[in-house]
C-alpha cells in the first residue's frame, strides 16, 4: 500500500494529515488508532515528499489563476511541472523565472528573444534558458501557505 492509498484511508477515517517541517501531524489527535500511529510512522518519508510535493503543485496552480491563466492550462502546466522535478530534468518554464511577468520577460534579451512580450504557449514551454533566475523563493513561500490541508483533497 503506497502513501496515496494511506491518505484516502485517512480521509475515510476522518483524519486530516500536515507536515510541520520534518514532522507530520494527525488531526483529530482522539480518532487515532495505534495501528494507524505505526502505519503513517512506516510511511512518514513517502508521506513527507507526497506532500511537500502537492503543496508546490498547489503554489505554482495558484500562482498561474493569479495571472489569469485558464484553470484546465494552469492546472496541466503544474502538473507538468510537478512530473519535471520528479526526473533529472534542467529545462525550466518561464513561469518559474524571477524575470517573468505576465506575458512579458524583462530580461529578453538575454533570453534571446526579440522583444520581451512572452505568449502562454512559450511561457509554459519546458527550455534552457540562458537568462534564466528561479523565482523559487516566492514559490516556496506559497507551497509553504499552502502546506497543511486535509486529505480529502488528495481524493
Amino acid at each position: 500500500m503506497g502513501a496515496r492509498d494511506l491518505l484516502k484511508d485517512l480521509a475515510r477515517a476522518g483524519l486530516t494529515l500536515s507536515s510541520d517541517g520534518a514532522s507530520l501531524v494527525v488531526r483529530p489527535a482522539s480518532l487515532l488508532t495505534d495501528d494507524i500511529r505505526v502505519r503513517v510512522r512506516d510511511a512518514k518519508p513517502e508521506l513527507l515528499v507526497l506532500l511537500s510535493e502537492d503543496s508546490l503543485t498547489t503554489a505554482r496552480r495558484e500562482r498561474l489563476l493569479r495571472w489569469g491563466w485558464p484553470v484546465p492550462d494552469a492546472e496541466a502546466l503544474a502538473q507538468r511541472l510537478a512530473r519535471r522535478d520528479r526526473e533529472p530534468e534542467f529545462r525550466v518554464s518561464c513561469i518559474e523565472c524571477r524575470h517573468y511577468r505576465p506575458g512579458r520577460c524583462s530580461d529578453h534579451r538575454r533570453a534571446a528573444l526579440q522583444s520581451p512580450d512572452v505568449g502562454r504557449d512559450l511561457a509554459g514551454t519546458l527550455q534552457r534558458c540562458p537568462a534564466f533566475v528561479s523565482a523559487c523563493k516566492d514559490v516556496s513561500q506559497a507551497a509553504s501557505a499552502a502546506t497543511e490541508r486535509t486529505v480529502r483533497s488528495f481524493d
